[in-house]
């Protein structure tokens, strides 16, 4: 009778299942750590990008702010020059001078703001994308600025815009605005001169004139607070650009 001896595989040895572990462990942590550097490099890419989007944002709303801050100012002194013109005696006011000036703020400016980028930032979820504390925090507050104090003096600056335009058109005959530029000044003298009744309107009715005066008065406090509103602002964007061009290297 024939006795098989049985073959036994060799038994391996617990470093050879530690070693393959090992191999294992390091295949998937290699492997994470080269996905995490990916992401890390697309979050850079996508940092450095949106940075260089908001860069021209603030460089408009700059522009746009400083812009804005001179025609308000203008504003300001044209309410004066009108409420100090009423203020002298009927027989004593330049009518041409007064319809130049009321005919001017019939115009009315309101600042753009250039947001696409702190949009796409705050609703994508985006701002953990930004790295440096300074500039986000810096950016909350010059988001913020905006659609609370200034948007909020718009709206009723707007509301006093109208009011006083109403009243205007009580104390002013609009044919004549037509008339109201450098260039057609002295048609415009022409035409006073040979319609005396001209004179007579900004005096007709003292009550709407005290009211327009009035007026004026609240306009010009609503446009100052709006134009320090607007050079508060206006820091705030190129110290905000500054910093941009100091982290990201941008021009």
């Amino acid at each position: 009778m024939e006795v098989h001896a049985h073959t036994h595989t060799e038994r391996k040895k617990f470093t050879h299942y530690l070693w393959e572990f090992l191999m294992l462990f390091l295949a998937v942590f290699c492997g994470f750590l080269a996905e995490n550097q990916r992401e890390h490099i697309v979050e850079n890419q996508r940092e450095k990008k949106y940075m260089a989007m908001l860069y021209e944002d603030l460089k408009r709303d700059t522009a746009h702010l400083i812009n804005d801050t001179t025609w308000w100012s203008n504003t300001i002194a044209r309410i004066d020059t009108i409420r100090m013109e009423i203020e002298k005696p009927e027989k004593e006011r330049n009518y041409l001078f007064l319809y130049r000036k009321a005919g001017a703020l019939r115009n009315y400016n309101n600042f753009e703001y250039h947001d696409r980028t702190i949009q796409q930032l705050k609703n994508g979820g985006n701002f953990r994308l930004v790295k440096n504390k300074s500039i986000a925090d810096s950016l909350t507050d010059y988001d913020a600025e905006i659609i609370t104090a200034l948007k909020d003096q718009e709206i009723q600056s707007n509301s006093i815009y109208q009011q006083v335009n109403f009243l205007q058109d009580k104390l002013i005959n609009s044919k004549y605005f037509y008339l109201i530029s450098s260039r057609t000044m002295p048609q415009l003298d022409s035409v006073f001169k040979k319609d005396p009744a001209v004179f007579n309107l900004f005096g007709s009715n003292p009550t709407d004139l005290m009211q327009y005066y009035n007026h004026l008065e609240f306009y010009k406090r609503m446009s100052r607070y709006r134009l320090s509103a607007m050079k508060i602002l206006c820091r705030q964007a190129v110290n905000l650009i500054k910093m941009l061009e100091k982290d990201y290297h941008l021009k």
